[in-house]
């Protein structure tokens, strides 16, 4: 067989190959960028609580129940918008209030120090969408919750 034979009967397969592994390096690459982009967003929350938390302490670190409304609605704006004022941009998507808990515990020592807590949990999703539709008729959720929490302590007045 000569070498203008064996070129004939190898044209075309590049061509094969690359339709074969295109779509699944295609699949990659995405995976890689949403992978990303979750650990962006969960480094963002992480951020968001420790700041709205932090804030506070630098503010006043004297635990005062009266103020408790206020102090919960500055985190609040604070974990949503990155400011205490508020705003209509979350720095999240979707991102609600309701995602945002607080918790106050007395220290056990009995020493009238208080701590209150943060927890949040931003339910993430990936860009193309929330679930799957699977071959037998399932649903596959694709989304999950990114918990963050931070406990903070305060003295007595």
């Amino acid at each position: 067989m000569n070498k203008l034979q064996l070129n004939k009967s190898q044209s075309g397969l590049a061509a094969v190959e690359a339709t074969l592994v295109l779509p699944l390096l295609l699949l990659l690459m995405l995976a890689i960028g949403e992978f990303g982009r979750l650990l962006y967003q969960y480094n963002t929350l992480t951020r968001a609580v420790r700041a709205g938390a932090q804030i506070e302490v630098d503010a006043n670190n004297i635990f005062d129940s009266s103020a408790k409304a206020s102090r919960e609605q500055r985190i609040t704006n604070l974990i949503l918008y990155g400011n205490v004022t508020g705003g209509s941009n979350t720095l999240l998507p979707g991102m609600t209030s309701d995602d945002i808990d607080f918790n106050y515990m007395q220290s056990p020592a009995g020493s009238g120090d208080w701590y209150y807590q943060v927890d949040v949990s931003y339910n993430w999703q990936p860009m193309f969408g929330a679930s799957l539709d699977t071959f037998f008729g399932d649903v596959l959720s694709l989304s999950f919750p990114l918990s963050s929490s931070i406990t903070v302590r305060e003295l007595s007045q």
